[in-house]
């Protein structure tokens, strides 16, 4: 573990979330408290957490980036609710004057950094799993990484590809995005799968710098993307 680095896991019901932060912070009330105000809104309005955007009145940040990705998509505020947490708490560490923090909360990452890192894919069975990576260029201002997999983990999707991986500047519209264009993943091949959920992507290409593809010993792109690299 790089020593220079603050490193904490947070586990808080279905929020799992690895920090690596160059700020000493602790984020567990704050994590709370997002929690605390989407649940809430789902309560006042159940529709909030179904499969359709629905228009909200909040001046909540957390439910600003839900509704917002939501309403690029059209599907439901809560495919987005991973990445809006990632991204909320990168702008609440970034009061403190980060210039290298990276979140992930189950496969969903918002990162701010000064310099190139190298994010692993985790794919499910997929020969791709732990053995390519992702070269990502320093992001100073801020970047969404995020994954969605029909065979892999507790969030629902309609698709069948091991990883949908999105790229885009906000956490919460790639989170969105990734559940979307996974959700078209489906046929008779693994060929097809990915095929399908790259044509979906291309609709929505407006939204995000690139997309990733990846169905057992498929792998296909769309975009701008960061370099694959081999890992072991």
């Amino acid at each position: 573990m790089d020593k220079k680095y603050f490193t904490k896991e947070y586990g808080i019901d279905s929020t799992h979330i690895l920090l690596k932060t160059d700020t000493r912070v602790n984020l567990e009330e704050f994590i709370l408290k997002q929690r605390s105000v989407i649940q809430d809104e789902i309560y006042k309005n159940p529709l909030f957490n179904g499969y359709e955007s629905v228009p909200i009145n909040s001046t909540s940040r957390i439910l600003e980036l839900m509704t917002r990705a939501s309403n690029i998509t059209g599907i439901g505020p809560m495919s987005a609710v991973a990445g809006s947490i990632s991204q909320v708490c990168l702008e609440y560490i970034e009061q403190f004057g980060t210039t290298y923090t990276i979140l992930e909360n189950g496969g969903d990452i918002a990162l701010k950094t000064n310099k190139t890192v190298t994010l692993g894919v985790y794919a499910g069975d997929s020969t791709f799993t732990n053995s390519i990576g992702l070269k990502v260029k320093a992001k100073k201002d801020g970047y969404g990484i995020c994954t969605s997999s029909g065979t892999v983990g507790p969030s629902k999707s309609f698709g069948q590809t091991d990883a949908t991986i999105v790229f885009s500047p906000q956490a919460s519209v790639s989170d969105s995005l990734a559940t979307l264009i996974g959700n078209y993943g489906n046929g008779k091949t693994d060929e097809d799968i990915v095929n399908n959920a790259l044509e979906k992507a291309e609709d929505y290409n407006e939204f995000f710098d690139g997309a990733i593809v990846i169905k057992g010993e498929y792998l296909a792109k769309v975009g701008k993307i960061p370099k694959i690299v081999t890992v072991e």
